[in-house]
């Protein structure tokens, strides 16, 4: 009775301790390869496990091995940790998963990481048909083709998209294998540069070098309706362009009537110095017309104007000008001031209009009047 009751005992707590460790009971851990999981020969490579504060030891394997390929503690006051691969060889290539154990038991495996080596074999060529610039919507097909007898090729779309081609290989008849890879239709994603490998049916991690780049340019096609935000900045781009347009126009037709008013103006000025200078040759010149004459000031009337016609005529007669003249001056009677008037006759030379072209002498006379007052 006793043995019974010890067996059945150890077999409830081998069933719960079994039932506390069953997978599936912790977070599923997280795996990635940094800096990416195509990797070239010989580069280094880190593959990150990341499972829960309670872990306490990671294990790594791969696919083929039933022993943990590696096995780290987690990072200090962190929830992962990392396998370091300081170069990568052919020895690495594989599939990985991890796990992580916790005093509450083992966690669910992650999911698969698939490590490939590039470098190994030689590299294939890459072309494309019709031609790497096309329009959007239209067929196009790129080819991979090697001399080597590689089961597959695959295609790689690098930058943002990272899209990915496999495809069996066929040979031709020049004993190529190749692979034609059919774009059906092209659209803006596919903007970007392409590249094909090779690589046998029984190492599908290890891969050939990397073809040659191939960039292809996808441009929209002329039929394809833009969109109502691209007709909304279209007639936007248009609006603009004709007010700057219109703006322009108005400056020059600005300018143009400145510099028209501007001219008119400087005709008009040469206009009016040319009739002030014809007016003074006339003037200086004694023009006999009429009409000049009477631009001409009039004389001045009194007995100061008399005496200096009279002082003309007198220097007329008379062929040699005198410096001066003085007048006699008559006594005035002692109850009213004296008058004293005399004259200086001063030579000058006019051009007047006369028969004879020569200049001829005229003097006139310059009176002066002045009043003495006597006590």
């Amino acid at each position: 009775m006793v043995p019974m009751l010890r067996m059945l005992l150890c077999l409830g707590l081998s069933v719960g301790q079994k039932t506390a460790v069953l997978p599936g009971t912790l977070t599923k851990p997280k795996i990635w390869a940094e800096p990416h999981s195509v990797i070239a020969m010989y580069a280094p490579v880190t593959i990150w496990c990341q499972g829960s504060w309670e872990a306490k030891r990671y294990h790594l394997f791969k696919e083929g091995s039933t022993d943990p390929w590696d096995q780290q503690s987690p990072l200090e006051d962190s929830d992962k940790v990392k396998f370091y691969i300081q170069h990568m060889t052919e020895d690495f290539a594989g599939i990985y998963k991890c796990y992580y154990q916790s005093p509450a038991g083992w966690s669910e495996h992650s999911d698969t990481l698939e490590m490939v080596l590039t470098g190994v074999h030689d590299n294939p060529s890459l072309s494309v048909w019709p031609s790497p610039a096309v329009t959007s919507g239209e067929t196009i097909t790129i080819q991979c083709s090697s001399s080597l007898g590689f089961g597959r090729f695959i295609l790689i779309q690098e930058e943002k998209h990272h899209l990915q081609w496999t495809l069996d290989s066929q040979p031709n008849a020049n004993w190529e294998f190749q692979a034609h890879f059919v774009l059906d239709p092209v659209t803006a994603i596919h903007n970007g540069t392409f590249r094909c490998y090779g690589y046998y049916r029984n190492h599908p991690q290890v891969w050939s070098k990397s073809s040659d780049p191939l960039h292809l340019l996808v441009s929209e096609s002329k039929d394809q309706s833009p969109t109502h935000t691209e007709n909304g900045l279209g007639r936007y781009q248009k609006v603009l362009i004709g007010v700057l347009v219109s703006l322009l126009l108005f400056f020059f037709l600005l300018i143009l009537l400145i510099l028209f008013r501007y001219q008119c103006k400087g005709k008009e000025k040469k206009a009016v110095h040319a009739d002030q200078r014809e007016t003074n040759l006339q003037l200086l010149e004694g023009d006999t017309d009429p009409t000049a004459r009477d631009r001409v000031p009039q004389k001045r009337s009194g007995p100061d104007a008399a005496l200096k016609e009279e002082n003309q005529d007198a220097s007329a007669m008379d062929p040699q000008p005198e410096e001066s003249v003085e007048l006699d001056s008559w006594n005035p009677s002692d109850e009213e001031p004296q008058r004293i008037v005399y004259a200086q006759v001063k030579p000058s030379r006019l051009h007047r209009a006369t028969t004879s072209k020569e200049p001829q002498d005229v003097t006139y006379a310059q009176l002066c009047r002045r009043t003495l007052e006597y006590q």
